[in-house]
This record gives structure tokens, C-alpha cells and sequence, in this order.
């Protein structure tokens, strides 16, 4: 794996020596070469010791979880008792009076309304969209300065008789005041009534003009003006001067034809039948109210109480409509308004509504409709708006199924905002601070929708920036005994930690491992969890070391992963003994959950002292397991999960030493022997691969070399040097490294023409790869070692082409223009002459070892009748070395 990392920095061998002579400039050249050499020898150790690369991670797939064909809440789950619904009524909407707002004015304005409610003038909206402060109002209008008054609290009206109290000076209820009963818009006698400053004191008026303003109402205006600061407050708390000054606020379009005002379009959608209407032509009204909430300035300063109640109750009468035109169009102007409350929840609602069927993903692009919604649930609490948070989240989720859509609520910043709500949460858990039980289920459809999220790789830099997996795992630990919430963060966590960013953050929470734990022996049955726990725990030790010691040093961590291997290979038996007709045993999720957990165990003995230790408490138990789904039919046909067992089986056996007689794979080397034989003949090269591997890592032992050599093993490692694939040569070969030790194997070797195979080998791919060429000197060096006539072994044939092809391969000169004068450094350290190199030292003993046969052939020839005068002085008692399959 480290030779793979430090190629991807040197891709040219050039590179690698001028960045070498830099960080080096003070050394002799001397030195840098041998510098040089000694660490790409350090990093390729996986290639050139043929052992190394026999331990590595093991990878898998990632679990897959299809997406619900249909946009439910909890999904198709069975439904638990406290669950909001997913299917609902907006009906309870046309009858909604609580509008928990705070007035712009910071007057409290309660009022009875009727069920039809009736609707204000536009002087009078234009008023209440206007701060009440009279000192603003003179400001604006008549640029007379009076002080403001002070505002007066009206108490809340209803059905009930109030108590009475004085208002200037005079005993009167408020029940009836101008403010807060109903009127008729089209009542034709508004339009000669005088105004009133309070509901029993008339202000009479001079019919003399003012300002040079000839008509009566103008006059009557003039008149009020001139009764100095003191009368002000009464004037203009009246509504009804201000209602009927159709110079100051009303426009004109020519002159004659008033424009449309809000007033008719509330009129025209308050007329409309909610029973029996044409949806072209609400939808228009309400796009006609938007557009002129947007052309009043409406849309980003607030609006009154009063205002936001009639305008809802005018919305609300189509809540139930079947047109999602209509219902955007409504949600959009609720939003517009920043309600709160149980508006707000209503109005999540009907987002959620509309979310449910993807086709109404293309309304969600309409104007600022994202924004808005965004905004709505930026403003709310998760504690406090629980049911707006989970509709609202619940949408989320829906929506961030497209992908289009995704894009725009991550542009939009949703994630620091869902990070916020997860903190908030946890805190209100940790601090044991009550709140509601839907609170929980805010924290479901937000990790829902945070599934949806990171399945952009581009958001995970931000992902990690907002600390988002700190609190994703505290959450997991303080909501354990929630599955639903559980799984959600399980399948988040499975898709981040193929990101090795994400990874390193993950492996920071000191927590993660106990945690882990616990949750899987919480959810041993749930196979949904298991399998993504497990994939994200196999992918942490895969990439760092420090995280396999404190998996293993976290107290029955191998016991559990253990016992869930037990439980779900017992399954899987039980589900074959069964027969089940139309079940894939091979793609079902206990398998998957095998793997998954199978490859932690493969991932984590790569540390050396790991595996030594896991090896000798539960190797006989490992084996044991392993192996009895190797031989199981039913099994067979999963090639992931024999490849899985396959892959750990070649981790543990590179710690097997043949020196010690109590080594677990010392004792049952037979049996795996057995147990893997067949897969020598796979379909899948992979684990023709790792059975070789294996085969490596046991052939160090005579037993295994002899059960080799007695069995089709070594036909079939024969016929597998025909193959074309380099890795699957190259861990053959090394297999046959270590056979050459025994004369038994040399003689099947020859007579089976495996010399004339490697030659081929050797003639076609060794100038492109020298370290395949390093193995097939070895092996044929271990071949000829202890014979004294080559021809014994060896056709006259074969040895003239080994001259041949050694001779051309040991040429300096030719491969790499190197001859005495060479003093060019950089040639030295560059990783083809490196590997080169290691090739050279095993070929040049092959080459010398022929050429000294050849020229002492004759000595030989009349020494064959006295073999003891022979001096077999040619062995070295360090040449014949076994290696374990590369």
C-alpha cells in the first residue's frame, strides 16, 4: 500500500532524484544513492520481499440501500403509535385564529374574527403596513412635529363581557371600538361619514376649506389638523380618516379608474368558492396578491397582526385544493410573511405535501420559494417548533432526492444550519432539559435528509468544516435506543467514511469505538444497522493504524464482532435449510453482514502485534469458522464473501511461523489446505489470488509443501503460469519459490515442462517488469541449487536460451546507457533501476551458476563414475530461501 502511495508522488524516476538531490544537497553522491535505494527499498517492501504484500486491507462494497419508490415520512416501516402522520388534513387551517406574532408596532391587536372574514381597505393596509407611531406618521405625510403618545395595551376581545374602565375621561367598553368590529366593504355610507375620535366623543367640523382644498372631506381633514397636537392621537387612531383620504393614499391609473388594490384582490378570493372554483383563476389572484405584497415593499418588512390574519384566513380557504399550483403559490406567501407558531407548522405541512410527489420537484425553482423556506426553517426551533421542524426536515428529505435540488440547498447553506439543529438537540439531551417527543423525530428526518446531502462528494470538506461528525456521533451515542435515528446516522457515516478526510475526523471521537459496541450487541437482529456499523468501523482500520489498536484494546471488541459472525452465519444455515423458494441466498443481507464484519477483522490484524494476538486467542476459532463456509455449498456461490474469508485467512497465515509446532496454522495447515484447494480452479482470479497467498504463507512448512505436491494443487499451479494477469503470476510463482525446496516438487516441476513455461515468461514480460522476472530467477535458482549436472534438470535448449535472455537483461549499457564513466546520479535512483537492480543480484547468481556448469561440464563428465570426488561447494546455506506468496 506504501509502495503504491509513494509511486503516485513518482510517477517519473527523474522526479524522484532531482527532489532527492535537493533535500540532500550537502551529501556525497555516494551517499545519496545508497539513501536513495535503501528507501524505495523501504517503500516497495510489498513487491520486493513477496511477503508483505501478502497482509493488506480488504475492501468491499459499500451497502446498498435503494431509494423508496414513494416520498414517506417514516418510510414503509410499521408505524409506530406516537409518529406524526404522513398523510394529513389542512382542513383545521380555515379556522385558525393563534397568530403568535410579535405587531410591528409593538401594539398587542386581538380581534374577533368571523368566519368569513371581511377585508380592510387598502388605506387602511397601507396604514397598518406602516409604523403607527404618530411622530413617523406626521413626519411622513404632514411634516408636523408632535410628540408621540403614549401607545395604549388593548386587552383581548371575545364573546365574554369586559370589565369597564375609563378612556379620556369617559366610562366606556372597548367592545365596540371602530378598530375592532367588522365592517362592509361595499357599504355605500361609509363614504359620507364623519370620523370619530373615540366611540362616544364626535369631533365636529367646519364645512370651511383648508389649504385651499375645496371639497368636504378635504376641508373636514384641514379642519382636524388645525386642532393642534392634543387632538392628534384621537385623529389618527381613528382609521376611518385615514380610510377615506383617498388623496393621500389612493392612485389613480388615468385619472379616473382606480388601480387594484389589495382590498379586491382579498374581496375576489373571499367571494370565490372553496367548494367550487377554477383553479386558473385562484391561481392568478394569488399571484396577482404576491405580486402586489412584492410591489408594496411587503415582501421584507414585517406586516400587522391584523393584516397576516385576514390575508391567512383568505389562504387558508383553499389549503385543501388538489392543484399544486394553488398550494405553492399559498405556501409562498405564507412564507412571505414569517409566521410563526402553528402557521408556521401549517405551512411546513403543506411544503410537505407538495414535496411527497416528485413530480412538483420543478415548482421548488419558482422565484425565492427556497429561500423562503429555508428562511422559515432557519427561524424555527427544534425543540420549541418540533412539528414545523419535521415536516419541514421530512420535505427536506424529499426534495434533496434531486439532485438539482440538492445542489441549491447546499448553495443555500443548509448544511451549518442542519449541523446547528443536531447540536441544539444533543445539548437539550445532555443538559436533560424537557421537550417534546416529536423533537425526536426532527432528528430522524433531519439525518434523513443529511443522507441525501453527503451523497455529493463535494460537500465533505464543508461536512468536516461544520463539525458535523462530532455531533452525528454524539447523537448516535445519546439516541442509541432509537433505531430509526440509529440507521440514519449508520448509513450517513457508512457513505463519509470512504472519505479518508472524514475518516481521520471520525477516528478523533474517542467514543466511537465503545459506541460501536454497544451498538452491536444492542442490535445484533437489525441487519440494516449492523451492515453499515461495520462497514464504517472495517473502513477506519483500514486506513489508520492507531485506530486498529484501540478497536482492539476496547474491552470484547473481537468477542462481539465474534458473536455476530455466529449469529448471522447461523442465520443464513437455517434460511438454507429451510428452502425458501425465489430467495438469493447469495445476495442476501446476512451475508452482506458476514462480509462486513469478516473484513474488520482482515483490516485489523494488519498491525503486526494485532494479529500475532488474535492469532493465538481466536485463530483456532477463526479457522474453524472460516472454513466451514468455504466447504458449505450454499456459500459458495457468494464469491465476495469467499473472497472476504479468503483475504483474512492470507492476513492471519503471514504471522504463521513453521518454527513453532503450537502456531494455530502450524497445527490445522492441513486443513485449510483442504478447505481452499478447489478455489485453486475459481472463476474469479481474485481468489485464485488470495488462495495463492495463502498457499505462500503455509509452503514456508514441508507438510503443506508435501500435501502440495500429492494432491491436483500443483498441476493447477502449473497451468496457472499460462495466465496473462501479472498479479495472479506473480503470487503463482512465489507459491513455486517456496516448492523448489523439495527435490519431489522439482522432479513433478519438470516433468509437468514448468522450466519451459518460465522461460516464456521470462522472454515475454520480464523487460517490462523485472520484478516478475526477480521471481522466476528464484525460482529457478531454488530449482537448480543442489545439482551438479544442470542437463539433469535442465534441456540444452533451455539452458543456451537462459544465457541468452539473462545475458541481454544484466546488460547496464544497453538498458540504461551505463557503463564505467557513468556518473550521472539520477539514473541510479530512478525506480526502474532500482527494481532492475534487485532482479540483477538474483539473475547474476542464476547466470554464473550455468557458466560455471558449461565450463566445467568435462570435469563433471569423467567425474560421473566417483561422485564423492565432486566438491559440492557451489550451495550456499543461505540461497535456498522461502518466501511467502507475493
Amino acid at each position: 500500500m506504501e509502495f503504491k502511495n509513494f509511486l503516485s508522488k513518482t510517477k517519473d524516476g527523474n522526479d524522484f532524484a532531482t527532489a532527492y538531490q535537493e533535500a540532500n544537497s550537502r551529501k556525497t553522491s555516494a551517499e545519496i544513492i545508497n539513501e536513495a535505494r535503501l528507501a524505495i527499498k523501504e517503500s516497495q517492501n510489498i513487491e520486493t520481499n513477496f511477503a508483505s504484500a501478502a497482509i493488506k486491507p480488504l475492501q468491499t462494497q459499500r451497502p446498498f440501500t435503494p431509494r423508496d419508490k414513494e416520498r414517506l415520512l417514516f418510510g414503509n416501516k410499521k408505524p409506530k403509535a406516537d409518529r406524526p402522520p404522513s398523510s394529513f388534513s389542512l382542513r383545521y387551517l380555515q379556522n385558525e385564529t393563534d397568530l403568535p406574532v410579535t405587531p410591528p408596532d409593538n401594539r398587542i391587536f386581538t380581534t374577533h374574527v368571523s368566519k368569513h372574514p371581511s377585508t380592510p381597505k387598502i388605506d387602511e393596509l397601507k396604514k397598518y403596513n406602516r409604523s403607527n407611531s404618530l411622530t413617523e406618521l406626521n413626519g411622513n405625510i404632514f411634516n408636523i412635529g408632535v410628540k408621540e403618545p403614549c401607545k395604549i395595551r388593548l386587552p383581548s376581545l371575545d364573546n365574554k363581557p369586559l370589565q369597564k374602565r375609563k378612556i379620556f375621561n369617559n366610562t366606556t367598553s372597548l367592545d365596540n371600538l371602530p378598530e375592532e368590529t367588522e365592517y362592509k366593504i361595499d357599504n355605500p355610507k361609509l363614504e359620507s361619514r364623519n370620523a370619530f375620535s373615540s366611540p362616544q366623543e364626535k369631533t365636529i367640523f367646519d364645512q370651511q376649506p383648508a389649504f385651499g382644498r375645496s371639497s368636504a372631506k378635504q376641508a373636514n381633514l384641514s379642519e382636524c389638523l388645525l386642532l393642534g397636537p392634543q387632538n392628534l392621537t384621537k385623529i389618527f387612531d381613528n382609521r376611518h380618516i385615514i380610510e377615506h383620504s383617498e388623496t393621500l393614499f389612493t392612485s389613480t391609473a388615468d385619472g379616473n379608474e382606480p388601480v387594484r388594490t389589495i382590498d379586491d384582490i382579498l374581496n375576489d378570493l373571499n367571494r370565490t368558492d372553496p367548494q367550487n372554483y377554477n383553479d386558473e383563476t385562484v391561481k392568478n389572484l394569488l399571484e396577482e396578491l404576491y405580486a402586489f405584497m412584492e410591489k408594496e415593499g411587503m415582501l421584507n418588512s414585517k406586516i400587522s397582526s391584523k393584516l397576516k390574519i385576514v390575508i391567512l384566513k383568505s389562504l387558508y380557504r383553499f389549503v385543501e385544493s388538489k392543484n399544486e399550483q394553488i398550494l405553492i403559490n399559498i405556501a409562498q406567501i405564507i412564507l412571505v410573511m414569517k409566521v410563526t407558531g402553528n402557521n408556521l407548522s401549517g405551512v411546513c405541512k403543506l411544503i410537505f405535501k407538495i414535496a411527497k410527489n416528485d413530480v412538483n420537484d420543478n415548482l421548488f425553482f419558482r422565484r425565492n420559494l427556497l429561500e423562503l423556506f429555508l428562511d422559515a426553517l432557519g427561524r424555527s426551533s427544534p425543540m420549541d417548533d418540533a412539528e414545523a421542524c419535521v415536516y419541514a426536515y421530512g420535505a427536506l428529505k424529499f426534495l434533496t432526492m434531486n439532485v438539482k435540488l440538492l445542489e441549491k440547498v447546499l448553495d443555500l447553506g443548509i448544511l451549518p444550519l442542519m449541523v446547528l439543529h443536531i447540536k441544539l438537540i444533543n445539548t437539550a439531551k445532555i443538559d436533560k432539559t424537557p421537550f417534546h417527543k416529536q423533537t425526536d423525530h426532527v432528528l430522524f428526518q433531519l439525518t434523513g435528509a443529511l443522507r441525501n446531502l453527503v451523497s455529493d462528494e463535494h460537500v465533505y470538506d464543508n461536512f468536516i468544516f461544520c463539525g458535523t461528525i462530532p455531533q452525528l456521533c454524539q447523537a448516535l451515542e445519546l439516541f442509541q435506543n432509537d433505531a430509526d435515528i440509529t440507521a440514519n446516522i449508520s448509513r450517513t457515516l457508512s457513505t463519509v467514511s470512504t472519505n479518508e478526510v472524514c475518516c481521520d475526523s471520525l477516528v478523533e471521537i474517542d467514543t466511537i469505538y465503545k459506541t460501536f459496541i454497544k451498538l452491536f450487541n444492542l442490535y445484533e437482529e437489525n441487519d440494516e444497522i449492523i451492515v453499515r456499523l461495520a462497514y464504517t468501523l472495517g473502513n477506519i482500520v483500514a486506513k489508520i493504524d492507531d485506530s486498529r489498536v484501540k478497536l482492539f484494546k476496547e474491552e470484547k471488541s473481537i468477542d462481539c464482532l465474534l458473536t455476530l459472525w455466529t449469529t448471522y452465519l447461523e442465520r443464513t444455515l437455517q434460511l438454507c435449510s429451510l428452502k425458501v423458494e425465489n430467495v438469493s441466498i447469495s445476495n442476501s443481507s446476512s451475508e452482506d453482514v458476514m462480509i462486513k464484519v469478516i473484513r474488520v477483522i482482515a483490516n485489523i490484524v494488519i498491525n503486526p502485534d494485532i494479529g500475532k494476538a488474535i492469532n493465538e486467542q481466536y485463530g483456532s476459532k477463526l479457522i474453524d469458522e472460516f472454513l466451514k463456509v468455504l466447504i458449505s455449498n450454499p456459500f459458495k456461490k457468494n464469491q465476495e464473501l469467499v473472497l472476504s474469508i479468503l483475504s483474512t485467512l492470507n492476513n492471519l497465515s503471514y504471522y504463521y511461523s513453521s518454527d513453532l509446532e503450537l502456531d494455530v496454522f502450524h497445527v490445522k495447515q492441513i486443513d485449510i489446505a483442504e478447505g481452499i484447494i478447489e478455489y485453486t480452479k475459481s472463476k474469479s482470479n481474485d481468489c485464485i489470488v488470495e488462495t495463492m497467498r495463502i498457499l505462500g504463507n503455509l509452503s514456508r512448512s514441508k507438510i503443506t509443501r508435501n500435501y502440495i505436491a500429492e494432491t491436483d494443487i500443483f498441476g493447477n499451479l502449473v497451468n496457472l503460469l499460462t495466465t496473462a494477469e501479472p498479479t495472479l503470476l506473480k503470487t503463482t510463482i512465489g507459491v513455486f519459490v517456496n516448492l523448489m525446496s523439495d527435490n519431489r516438487a522439482r522432479k513433478l516441476f519438470k516433468s509437468c515442462g514448468g522450466v519451459s513455461k518460465l522461460i516464456s515468461l521470462l522472454t515475454k514480460y520480464c523487460e517490462n517488469d523485472w520484478l516478475l522476472g526477480s521471481l522466476i530467477c528464484q525460482v529457478l535458482w531454488n530449482y537448480c541449487i543442489d545439482t551438479v549436472d544442470l542437463y539433469e534438470l535442465l534441456t540444452e535448449e533451455e539452458i543456451h536460451q537462459l544465457l541468452i535472455l539473462l545475458a541481454d537483461y544484466l546488460d547496464e549499457e544497453k538498458l540504461f546507457g551505463v557503463d564505467d564513466s557513468t556518473e550521472e546520479m539520477e539514473v541510479f535512483v530512478t525506480q526502474e533501476y532500482l527494481i532492475w537492480e534487485e532482479f540483477a543480484n538474483v539473475a547474476t547468481n542464476l547466470l554464473e551458476k550455468i557458466e560455471y556448469f558449461l565450463d566445467t561440464f568435462d570435469q563433471i563428465q569423467i567425474s560421473v563414475e566417483d561422485p564423492a570426488a565432486l566438491q559440492p561447494s557451489t550451495r550456499e546455506s543461505g540461497t535456498n530461501i522461502s518466501f511467502s506468496a507475493w
